[in-house]
């Protein structure tokens, strides 16, 4: 399984990890120990984990953000340097992180990968200042609406693509992307894995995150060349399916490459 990733997703809020349940027509989010939660996801063989910092940045000051956003955000940054000191497997960490100072901070917690959203896409020169000091430890969002990328400020052209502007992050030393389809998980249509893949295709790793609710979705992805791995996160907390189902999906999906 090493050609394809399962990582799981735990979302941090407060310093306490989200786990969903169904309710009614609805879901509800349960804070529960992340310590604990992450545990189960490594006990079942996640080779990595995926950490959302939902509480915003973590390098702020008190004019930008205060009181139970700041609180919030100081707590999700003791939890992951817990994670890190108390598990042996990699930690990819995302929201916060969006300069190279707290860039520098998460990597001296532990952080194996740092994922860098919209400020790696308006800001190419401090993205490439984090390639310089650790490429191996830099991720980019590849934010996707329509097919199309959001705002970027990479390639001067209102109608570049996705795989296009991958080409430009990959030539600049960009080796990891996380293709995010911002509609997939709203639309309910599954994820569209074949455009993650043709990003793929550009020489960088993909991961895809978003639209993926059945065993059906990952075996879907598995089996399209050029993607990396997924993550999943709410359909793992709701039990919608065990790890180790997922691990099967997987490995029956990456069979079926051609």
């Amino acid at each position: 399984m090493s050609d394809f990733m399962v990582i799981p997703a735990i979302e941090l809020r407060g310093g306490l990890a989200l786990r969903y349940e169904s309710v009614g027509m609805g879901t509800r989010a349960n804070r529960v120990d992340p310590i604990s939660l992450a545990e189960e996801y490594i006990e079942a063989g996640a080779p990595m984990l995926h950490l959302y910092n939902l509480d915003g940045p973590f390098i702020v000051s008190g004019v930008e953000h205060s009181g139970s956003v700041l609180a919030g955000a100081e707590r999700n940054l003791t939890v992951v340097g817990e994670l890190a000191q108390t598990f042996n497997v990699p930690l990819q960490l995302s929201g916060g992180v969006r300069d190279i100072e707290s860039f520098k901070v998460v990597r001296q917690m532990g952080v194996k990968r740092a994922a860098f959203g919209s400020s790696a896409m308006r800001d190419p020169v401090m993205c490439k200042e984090a390639l310089a000091l650790d490429a191996g430890a830099v991720v980019v969002f590849l934010d996707v609406k329509d097919g199309r990328p959001g705002s970027q400020a990479w390639i001067d052209s209102p109608t570049v693509t996705a795989p296009q502007l991958a080409g430009a992050m990959r030539e600049a030393g960009v080796t990891s992307i996380i293709y995010q389809d911002i509609d997939a998980d709203a639309a309910d249509t599954g994820p569209r894995a074949a455009e993650a893949g043709a990003v793929g295709a550009q020489g960088v790793q993909v991961i895809l995150s978003g639209g993926i609710s059945t065993l059906a979705h990952i075996k879907q992805c598995a089996a399209v060349k050029g993607l990396h791995g997924v993550i999943v996160g709410k359909p793992l907390t709701m039990k919608a399916f065990s790890y180790q189902q997922a691990l099967e999906a997987a490995k029956a999906g990456l069979s079926a490459r051609k």
